[in-house]
């Protein structure tokens, strides 16, 4: 059940636009990126080939979005893969699965069926019909991955900057797969990078949230965090936008103080961009990091028992 979540901070300056590090030192489960066990558990020889599936859509009738789609990277000859839906970053303004692809290719390669999200942008729209979407994709690929290899009860939930948020948000925030007949005890984990997740009125800047206390606090995955959350990793990087380091520390502390699985990785000498830039590469410990996370808890999903959506607490400013 959903309790003690805080009143919103106001004065948060969250991912604000100019970068710039903090040098917060994280809880002691922080791992750095530097870690030479992470190193050798790096596999430099992926073996899959690679077969794309473009502009899929995910939602179907007479209104639906171009943003509505997805793409999917499929391991060619892997069956019942573990699977990752990837949410794409952006400010909730800009960016599209193109920009991804190279993720796409990347997890593909070492086995790992991935789904590259596109969504509504803002300000055409507003919170919820970010995640809104995010849930219609989940809710399609655990429908439909089995067709490209992927096992759809083995499915991770990732993004960086507003694609991180989303990612968190989903499986926090339990309303808005409940909307599509879904649970977060179906996601396997979740990979948070470099995300907003508190969202506060100076959030706003960023067009995407109405100035409401409620939609604020609906929005932030923080404060939907209680005992059943899937295991999660919560990644950083060292030059970050302001603020985001600290949110990943406090997100990472409040997930462990109610006894789920998580992992805190500071991205040693990456920013914003370039920590999601060099996922793929040789020998990225970020890349290392993230299949580590895929092996250890895939096949995880549903051994959680989640409270119902309609059970959670009402707003904290009625």
């Amino acid at each position: 059940m959903k309790r003690d979540r805080p009143v919103i901070p106001f004065l948060l300056a969250a991912a604000a636009i100019a970068g710039g590090a903090l040098g917060c030192a994280g809880p002691p489960q922080t791992a750095h990126a530097k870690d030479t066990t992470l190193q050798d558990r790096i596999t430099n020889t992926a073996t899959f080939k690679v077969e794309v599936h473009k502009d899929i859509p995910y939602v179907t009738g007479p209104d639906v979005s171009s943003r509505q789609r997805l793409d999917v990277y499929r391991p060619v000859g892997r069956t019942n893969a573990p699977v990752l839906m990837y949410i794409h970053g952006g400010g909730w303004q800009v960016g599209s699965k193109f920009f991804i692809r190279h993720i796409g290719n990347a997890f593909a390669k070492h086995g790992i069926v991935t789904a590259c999200v596109n969504y509504r942008l803002s300000p055409s729209v507003k919170h919820p019909a970010h995640i809104r979407d995010v849930a219609r994709a989940f809710d399609w690929v655990r429908k439909n991955v089995r067709r490209y290899g992927g096992n759809p009860d083995d499915v991770f939930v990732g993004g960086h900057s507003a694609g991180g948020h989303l990612a968190a948000l989903l499986a926090l925030n339990e309303r808005y797969l409940a909307e599509v007949g879904r649970s977060s005890d179906e996601i396997a984990g979740v990979i948070a990078i470099s995300g907003l997740y508190r969202v506060g009125a100076t959030s706003l800047i960023f067009r995407g949230f109405e100035p409401d206390a409620n939609a604020l606090v609906d929005a932030s995955p923080e404060f939907h965090v209680d005992e059943s959350q899937p295991p999660f990793i919560v990644i950083y990087a060292q030059n970050d936008l302001p603020l985001l380091d600290i949110q990943a520390i406090a997100l990472a502390m409040q997930i462990e103080r109610h006894g789920t699985p998580v992992r805190l990785l500071r991205a040693e000498n990456r920013g914003h961009a370039t920590l999601v830039m060099g996922i793929g590469k040789k020998d990225d410990p970020t890349t290392a990091a993230i299949l580590d996370f895929v092996r250890e808890y895939s096949g995880s999903a549903g051994r959680r028992p989640r409270a119902r959506w309609d059970e959670l607490p009402q707003p904290l400013f009625p």
